[in-house]
């Protein structure tokens, strides 16, 4: 009898603790922005690139869809099969002296990177705007003799392009 009763009471424990944490708005499978609540599947179009850096909407293209995958909350589909896409342009990446040389102050030693893209999202079905907006980051590289600039530019264009994706899917998921 002793058994069964430490058994209901470990049960009921599980089923208030079940309830109290639905009611609190938590669940599996990432939260949605109200606008895409109704939305479970994505597809991805490849970024147009309105930059001079070419690569730049493909690296933001891939890292929007590894950010979606992490996120969890939209699965990602082909076009014909998804409820909606996602599409967008690399609108600009420009680039700023962070830092100057104490010698020679028209020689930066660290250049900011910011990349700025517009993203919309359309329901396949119907062809409706759901979501728009912009997106930018910044991503900083050292301008020396001692490393290879080219390979720490891109390192740089990288992480901004993975952190616009991440602000995008941001948007995406929140309520």
């Amino acid at each position: 009898m002793r058994h069964l009763s430490s058994v209901f009471r470990l049960l009921a424990g599980a089923m208030v603790a079940a309830v109290a944490l639905t009611s609190c708005g938590y669940h599996l499978g990432g939260v949605r922005n109200r606008a895409l609540a109704k939305m479970d599947s994505v597809s991805i179009s490849m970024f147009a690139n309105h930059s001079l850096y070419p690569d730049v909407a493909m690296q933001l293209t891939t890292a929007l869809g590894e950010e979606l995958q992490r996120d969890g909350a939209y699965r990602i589909l082909a076009p014909e099969r998804a409820d909606m896409t996602i599409s967008g342009t690399v609108t600009s990446v420009t680039s700023s002296g962070l830092r100057t040389n104490s010698r020679n102050t028209y020689l930066s030693t660290e250049i900011g990177l910011t990349v700025t893209a517009s993203y919309t999202i359309v329901q396949n079905s119907t062809g409706k705007v759901l979501l728009s907006g912009r997106a930018s980051a910044e991503g900083s590289y050292f301008n020396d003799e001692t490393g290879n600039v080219q390979t720490a530019r891109d390192s740089a264009l990288s992480y901004a392009t993975r952190q616009v994706a991440e602000k995008i899917v941001q948007n995406m998921t929140i309520p």
